[in-house]
């Protein structure tokens, strides 16, 4: 069922119930005035009619009993009187049937009562002549209100009436509710994966929908953006990766144009070598980045202390190149080895400090790199890397972390250009903020701020 269907049907409900109550209310309240005129009016007779027949009082005899079955004629109107020992002493048609005891010893504590006898309407009363005598009056009618089967056919009508107004208006009301969300749809219906850089068009920048249109364009972005990146990337795997084979693929044809001495075959074999040793550190570096992004959620964290995590990735770097060089400082060491401690995965921590090293020592023309811990109470621990590079400008600042991007003045320097992008990816799954300072022939300073 559409939206704009069960619009109008909730609509059609919630109107014809309030009609519905209203009119019922209105014939309610008319009924009660009409039914309270009526007996208004049988007591003014029984009044009436008892003042004229108790004027001569001391003449009235007990009348006969009638039977209860009668074969008379239906009678539509009466007034009886009967004195203080139930004895019918005055009836204006003497074939009527006598009230029922009960209902005329009920009349002995109530000074008016409103019954039922069949299929009319009837008024018991209590009355005293001027005697002093005590009687009980009962006036007796059919009620057949014209006025409330009129308005009983009127507010039918009127509800009838009154529920397809509602749902004309509930249909014409839900349709241009439901104008801008087809609008919306026929819009999004457009956006091919080729125009991805369309965006939807709001009229109204203050309601829902007008939220609902920016958060798609915000999607959008994303999308778009995601798109970008997966083609940026696939080009840069495509290009890292063909141009080592290339060029290893170029010196052995070379080398096997003509015969060579052992020297020759041995430069060639080291340059071999060192090529594929630059294929195997890329594609080391794009299983983790995939295993990062794919496996986010599975990746277990425990307790590790910092200090130590940072010492072992310094002695493993120190290892694989002798000739880096990297200086501690520690601030705020806590006496309590739970503080020294922070929460997350070693290899992955690991990892991320091994390419900020091996970044800041690469860039330092001493290949030298500091690193500043700072404990503080309450978990929140900082931990600098400061290199003695040549900087990275405020162009480059908001590119470094993609995937393969190298700034131009950097690209004699070994590298393939997906670390700091796997830094970024690891570091955003810790939960720890990360902050470059850096200036052009100041160096740059890492600032990693984990969670409390």
């Amino acid at each position: 069922m559409q939206i704009r269907t069960k619009l109008t049907l909730q609509f059609i409900s919630i109107g014809a119930g309030i009609l519905l109550f209203s009119l019922f209310y209105i014939y309610t309240k008319f009924s009660e005035i009409t039914e309270d005129e009526f007996y208004n009016s049988l007591r003014s007779k029984a009044l009436m009619t008892a003042e004229m027949v108790l004027h001569d009082e001391e003449k009235m005899q007990p009348l006969a009993q009638r039977p209860r079955e009668s074969s008379h004629l239906p009678i539509r109107e009466n007034i009886t009187i009967y004195n203080a020992r139930l004895q019918r002493v005055f009836s204006f048609n003497q074939n009527s049937e006598d009230i029922s005891l009960s209902v005329l010893q009920n009349l002995k504590f109530d000074s008016e009562r409103r019954f039922q006898l069949n299929d009319r309407y009837a008024l018991g009363l209590q009355h005293r002549s001027h005697s002093g005598r005590e009687y009980f009056i009962v006036a007796e009618s059919i009620f057949n209100s014209a006025e409330l089967k009129n308005l009983r056919q009127i507010l039918v009508f009127t509800f009838f009436l009154g529920v397809g107004i509602v749902a004309a208006g509930g249909w014409v009301f839900a349709g241009q509710a439901m104008a801008p969300v087809s609008r919306i749809v026929d819009q999004v219906d457009q956006i091919l994966p080729s125009e991805l850089s369309t965006r939807l068009q709001a009229h109204n920048n203050h309601d829902e929908l007008s939220r609902l249109v920016q958060t798609f364009n915000r999607m959008l972005d994303r999308i778009q953006l995601a798109f970008r990146m997966q083609k940026s990337f696939i080009s840069n795997v495509s290009h890292e990766l063909k141009n080592p084979l290339s060029v290893i693929i170029s010196q052995l044809e070379v080398s096997l144009t003509r015969p060579r001495n052992a020297e020759e075959y041995h430069q060639t074999l080291n340059s071999v070598l060192e090529d594929t040793r630059n294929l195997n550190e890329v594609a080391e570096k794009l299983l983790q980045l995939a295993r990062v992004h794919s496996d986010g959620a599975d990746i277990l964290f425990d307790s590790i202390r910092l200090d130590d995590v940072l010492l072992q990735t310094s002695d493993t770097l120190l290892r694989q190149y002798p000739d880096y060089h990297i200086a501690f400082d520690l601030e705020g060491v806590p006496e309590s080895e739970e503080q020294l401690c922070v929460s997350g995965n070693e290899s992955l921590l690991r990892l991320a400090f091994l390419n900020l090293m091996d970044n800041g020592c690469k860039f330092s023309p001493d290949k030298h790199v500091s690193v500043k811990v700072m404990f503080n109470p309450g978990g929140r621990h900082c931990v600098e890397i400061a290199d003695h590079g040549p900087g990275i400008t405020s162009k480059d600042l908001n590119l470094i972390f993609q995937p393969f991007y190298r700034s131009a003045q950097n690209l004699h320097v070994r590298g393939s250009g997906i670390g700091l992008s796997l830094v970024d990816s690891i570091l955003k799954l810790h939960r720890i903020s990360l902050q470059v300072i850096s200036g052009t022939g100041h160096g740059s300073v890492f600032r990693l701020e984990f969670p409390g």
